[in-house]
């Protein structure tokens, strides 16, 4: 019975359309039902946050870039605005993240007050989890957004905007709600809802660590800030206190709803950037569109780094013997052709059938040695650093990191290194290489590691500085223009968010 409901929900995600409009949508549609199974919504939900977030295109179409991973290859004339950091308000990529955010925070709403009406607690924790996965994601990139009034349907239909402060400083507390539930729960989810949850199947202490692993996240994003280190350790603290602790190896959040090699179905980075089911022969646009960066294949190469292979092909995607990236700014040509340029690599594009990642076991570690090394924690930052790096290895499938941590180099040495924060930043750099672009550009944003992370000489790139945010999507000006035009005039490269004050 409970493998034949498991069966059951995996087929609802691919049948279910989203149950979520977007947060200024008044209209209701007599055809759809408004009372949804909860965990049917919850299954979705997931689903959407990994298609929507590091699934996505438009995660890595700017990043990528902007961080130093990936370029543009010549089989297409486009991503003339990623090389100029030059774009609109109706710039697609930033359209996409703010209206499937919000899209898909309506569904964790949801499940959140089904969750409260029906005294499950388990689907009220996970939905104040993700929702404040969701809601930091558009901080990130947006810096002060609706949020105390979003959410609201007719009640608040142009909602008030809320400042990044603020917003961050109340996802810390929804986050220590969520991860008391789960402490509460753990050994006491019932099967049922546990068949819904595509992530950690209803193991509620993972979910913990999962809550404040994204707690950390969010305090480390603020560590630069003067006289912000009380309100941290404080906030430490409390995460020290419900005694569940920090993902660690092996309990990485991953979604997975039964991802097979069918139209439809593939995991969600696999049918971006890999190939459609008929296999190898037949790539997706994107993956002949996104080559390797000649950035990331020099400190790959010159470090004598042995993940160079897993996250990248050699040329012609892995026809040729040697590997070779593009610079980024100059717009492509037939020399940046991808059959004389390195692709995605097979430590990122697994199968069509892998779980898709949301924060991994080396992103969690990573952050730990960084807040240990800034005395936020008491664990030991190299032993921290080490395993980061070992299970980033092991991720890729590049075997033991042992003689790359031992080797005669300060970029992987701890011993070595004069700087160990600027260590543990790098070599986060250097894992999170299409796993997850947007942090890494948040790091550099509020860090500025690495620092030579090559800028744009594009000739229409007449500022020559990577883009500290988005611009609003032009729907806001068009539908919620008073709050919007309250925020001021936005730059691109000066309207900052409220972490970024290097």
């Amino acid at each position: 019975m409970k493998n034949k409901l498991i069966l059951f929900c995996t087929a609802a995600v691919f049948l279910l359309g989203s149950c979520s409009k977007d947060y200024l949508d008044i209209n209701t549609n007599p055809n759809k039902p408004t009372d949804v199974t909860p965990g049917l919504v919850l299954t979705n939900a997931l689903n959407t946050t990994a298609k929507s977030t590091t699934g996505s295109t438009d995660f890595y179409q700017f990043a990528s870039a902007w961080i130093g991973y990936w370029d543009y290859s010549g089989a297409v004339a486009a991503f003339a605005e990623e090389r100029s950091y030059q774009f609109t308000t109706n710039y697609g990529p930033a359209v996409n993240i703010w209206n499937n955010l919000y899209n898909n925070l309506e569904d964790y709403d949801y499940v959140e007050k089904q969750g409260v009406a029906l005294n499950n607690q388990f689907y009220v924790a996970v939905a104040k989890t993700m929702k404040a996965y969701d809601f930091q994601n558009l901080v990130d990139v947006f810096g002060n957004i609706p949020y105390s009034q979003s959410l609201k349907s007719t009640a608040a239909i142009r909602p008030a905007y809320d400042k990044d402060q603020a917003v961050y400083e109340d996802l810390a507390k929804k986050l220590d709600t969520a991860a008391t539930i789960f402490k509460g729960l753990i050994g006491k989810v019932a099967s049922a809802d546990a068949a819904y949850d595509i992530m950690y199947k209803g193991d509620a202490s993972k979910w913990g660590k999962f809550a404040n692993t994204l707690k950390l996240r969010l305090l480390l994003h603020q560590s630069e800030i003067s006289g912000r280190n009380t309100y941290i350790s404080g906030e430490i603290a409390k995460i020290n206190a419900n005694g569940l602790g920090f993902i660690g190896v092996g309990d990485g959040g991953s979604v997975n709803p039964g991802y097979s090699n069918s139209a439809g179905k593939q995991n969600p980075f696999w049918g971006n950037f890999g190939y459609t089911p008929v296999g190898k022969s037949a790539p997706t646009d994107n993956h002949r569109y996104y080559i390797a960066s000649s950035y990331a294949i020099a400190f790959y190469e010159n470090n004598n780094d042995p993940r160079l292979g897993y996250f990248y092909t050699t040329i012609n995607d892995g026809a040729g013997d040697t590997y070779s990236g593009s610079p980024f700014g100059p717009t492509a040509g037939s020399a940046d052709n991808p059959q004389f340029k390195s692709a995605i690599g097979t430590g990122l594009l697994k199968s069509a059938d892998m779980a898709q990642p949301l924060i991994t076991d080396f992103e969690s570690l990573f952050l730990q040695a960084e807040a240990a090394q800034r005395s936020y924690i008491t664990t030991d930052p190299r032993s921290l650093y080490e395993s980061a790096v070992q299970q980033s290895f092991n991720y890729l499938g590049a075997g033991t990191a042992t003689g790359y941590l031992t080797a005669a180099s300060p970029v992987s040495n701890w011993d070595q290194a004069s700087d160990k924060l600027t260590l543990i930043m790098t070599q986060k750099w250097a894992a999170m290489n299409g796993i997850n672009d947007i942090e890494s550009w948040s790091d550099y944003r509020r860090l500025n590691i690495p620092a030579d992370i090559p800028i744009s000489n594009n000739p229409a790139a007449t500022t020559r500085k990577v883009p500290v945010r988005m611009l609003y999507p032009q729907s806001e000006y068009n539908y919620n223009p008073d709050n919007v035009l309250a925020q001021g005039t936005i730059s691109q490269f000066t309207s900052r968010i409220f972490w970024d004050v290097n």
